[in-house]
């Protein structure tokens, strides 16, 4: 029975991970469109852009991945190839958690209200200095991704490293060195994005009891502005906490379950594609774009 719910998961992911691949494709397309058109973007369009292009390598790689899988199951995979495959997919991945981090921030900065120093210098310099922001987020993902792989050959544990000499990359060995980068990629952006969350809200609350105050309608562009922004960040806390664990899950020893195993990588494969399409669903424009498509097809 486990065999056969192992591999019904990762159908369901492959479709998963294929679903998410149009989509970001056609965020791709779209915001090219647009700065055809326009010769100029938006700094939120820039991020949605990056962030795009980051999952769409990031998924393409998953689904070559998961082919050489199902063609060759029980084939063993040279060393290099299999630390291409890891190292790729823990650079695109932490990269794309960077952008949507960067994103999240930048919907904070320009929604809030509030008027501390440091709040206004960034509604002012934000999106000024986006080009040297977007390029952090691949830089910082490629150094703790190198220092992944350094700790990885030269860490004196052996369950830290991995066997240089063998031709056969077993990852079960990497276990604290993947601990390790885990930490180091997520738990920045995470407290990032849950003060966003924490911010919006609390800016949200402040607007609400201000119009009451000022007897007028509960309901303008600036709250819906602020209550999309806290859905967008609220939605992707739910997606992206259940496949932080369930990534770490799928890295754990053999004697983790293959009941345990297939959860996992359904919910990895989940998180890409409904963030993306609730990308979509929060971007006017895109929205737009979609439905036109949607109607076309029908």
């Amino acid at each position: 029975m486990y065999p056969i719910f192992f591999s019904s998961a990762i159908i369901v992911s492959v479709i998963f991970t294929f679903v998410g691949f149009l989509v970001n494709l056609f965020i791709v397309l779209a915001s090219y469109k647009t700065w055809v058109a326009r010769h100029n973007i938006s700094a939120s369009d820039k991020i949605l852009c990056s962030l795009a292009v980051t999952r769409l390598l990031m998924l393409g790689l998953f689904l070559l991945n998961m082919t050489c899988f199902l063609i060759a199951p029980t084939a063993e995979r040279s060393v290099y190839l299999s630390t291409f495959f890891l190292l790729s997919w823990m650079f695109l991945d932490a990269s794309s958690l960077w952008f949507v981090t960067l994103l999240n921030t930048l919907y904070c900065v320009k929604i809030t209200t509030f008027q501390h120093s440091v709040f206004v210098l960034l509604k002012h310099h934000l999106s000024l200095k986006m080009s040297r922001l977007l390029l952090a987020c691949v830089l910082a993902p490629a150094l703790t991704t190198l220092l992944f792989y350094v700790l990885s050959q030269t860490s004196p544990l052996p369950e830290f490293g991995t066997r240089k000499n063998s031709t056969v990359f077993d990852i079960n060995e990497d276990i604290l060195s993947l601990v390790t980068s885990f930490f180091l990629n997520s738990l920045p952006q995470f407290v990032l994005n849950v003060t966003s969350a924490s911010l919006l809200i609390n800016s949200l609350q402040r607007h609400i009891r201000k119009m009451r105050r000022n007897a007028t309608g509960l309901w303008s562009p600036q709250t819906e502005a602020h209550v999309g922004a806290m859905k967008l960040m609220i939605f992707f806390l739910m997606l992206y906490i259940p496949h932080s664990i369930a990534s770490l899950v799928h890295y754990l020893p053999s004697s983790v379950g293959l009941a345990t195993r297939a959860v996992s990588l359904v919910i990895s494969a989940l998180y890409s594609p409904g963030h993306s399409l609730l990308l979509i669903c929060t971007h006017p424009k895109l929205k737009t774009k979609g439905r036109q498509i949607l109607c076309f097809s029908w």
